[in-house]
């Protein structure tokens, strides 16, 4: 066991124009902005003890000399996927639908039951609605 305690969890997405993924995860997501960075644009959002941070392609940064974050090429290829546990995926589904959010496929049964769909941000990001 380490010697350390974390705070708070969370992942950083590359994505091309930072206020767009903004007002999807304000909006269509429910995250709150915690804080906003101008140079280069960064967001850290907040959900729930949870962090979601965006922060536009391509910038580098000198901590970590050599890594270029970058939207994958091709969406089919992902590396990451958003993950939010909810207590009725259907309904969840739904409001997103009536909010014009683009999905994969509909809710379905996953063989460990709950309900389970993914819908896309505006980067092709998966985001998966989880219900257990």
């Amino acid at each position: 066991m380490p010697g350390f305690s974390v705070n708070r969890a969370g992942v950083v997405l590359a994505v091309s124009n930072v206020e767009r993924s903004v007002s999807f995860y304000t909006e269509k997501l429910g995250f709150v902005v915690e804080r906003e960075f101008d140079s280069p644009p960064y967001v850290i959002l907040v959900m729930r003890g949870s962090r979601l941070s965006l922060a536009e392609q391509g910038h580098p940064a000198n901590d970590r000399p050599g890594v270029a974050m970058r939207v994958p090429d091709d969406p089919s290829m992902q590396s990451a996927v958003v993950v939010l546990e909810v207590n009725d995926a259907l309904a969840v589904h739904a409001e997103l639908k009536r909010g014009g959010v683009r999905f994969l496929t509909e809710p379905r049964v996953p063989p460990w039951g709950g309900y389970r769909f993914f819908c896309l941000d505006p980067d092709d990001y998966l985001v998966e609605i989880e219900q257990f």
